[in-house]
């Protein structure tokens, strides 16, 4: 007879991870979707302002909950006692290299106060979700496999700007162009012990990203060429992290 405890949510995980991360991503998705949705239906134009912050504050809100029904809170990685980068950890931070190598273009009327705080919960919440709840719960898997599905479901949700923006072409772009962000970031957190570590990289490329002078000085073409440049990058190292632990395993085999 099936016990109470092996019924837990934890065990399920840990017998369908796939699944269970599937499951994490789809309902948060929902959930963001839900409340910009009846925001848009109910809420007068000049309030859907603060819909967005509650569907923004739902993608820190859910996967604290998350945390708390997995009781994952040691594993996460909150510990300030492991604030240790590695070599690899410090390769990632190539891309904000490669933005900032023509200058930084701060805003003309200020902000940057504002942007610092909405990124720090934007990459607080999306790693605490996928690089935190869904890293633990795909742990048991390969870990070339655990990384590509992090990186596939990290870019799905950015499917949402299409919705909030109306231009489901740019979001398919974006959401691919994410995925390749999400599979360095998973990369990068198998090779550290803390999930801030993630969280500062994950600000700190897209504030990069954001008040990059490359526009300014060369054109936007060249920015796009940049931003495709840094994705390869992104890409290389979550393969070579993917490549590293197939090659393991197979030696282990």
């Amino acid at each position: 007879m099936i016990g109470l405890n092996d019924m837990s949510l934890r065990n399920l995980a840990k017998q369908y991870p796939v699944l269970t991360a599937f499951t994490c991503a789809a309902l948060q998705f929902a959930l963001t979707f839900l409340i910009l949705m009846a925001g848009k239906k109910f809420a007068p134009a000049e309030a859907y302002g603060k819909v967005k912050l509650l569907a923004f504050s739902s993608t820190v809100i859910f996967p604290l909950l998350l945390t708390h029904v997995f009781g994952m809170w040691r594993e996460i990685g909150f510990g300030l006692d492991k604030l240790k980068p590695s070599p690899f950890f410090l390769a990632c931070l190539l891309p904000v290299l490669m933005f900032a190598s023509m200058g930084v273009r701060l805003p003309e009327h200020g902000g940057v106060r504002g942007d610092l705080l909405i990124q720090l919960f934007n990459a607080f919440g999306e790693e605490l979700l996928f690089r935190g709840v869904i890293f633990v719960i795909l742990l048991s898997l390969p870990q070339w496999k655990a990384i590509l599905i992090n990186g596939v479901l990290f870019g799905s949700m950015h499917l949402m700007r299409g919705y909030m923006d109306g231009n489901w072409g740019h979001a398919f772009v974006w959401a691919f162009m994410s995925a390749m962000a999400g599979m360095m970031f998973a990369a990068a957190r198998y090779r550290v012990s803390s999930l801030w570590l993630l969280v500062f990289l994950h600000m700190i490329l897209n504030l990069s990203s954001m008040y990059s002078n490359i526009e300014t000085v060369a054109g936007p073409d060249v920015k796009r060429m940049m931003d495709w440049a840094t994705k390869a990058v992104e890409l290389g190292l979550g393969l070579y992290v993917m490549w590293q632990g197939s090659r393991r395993q197979a030696l282990a085999a």
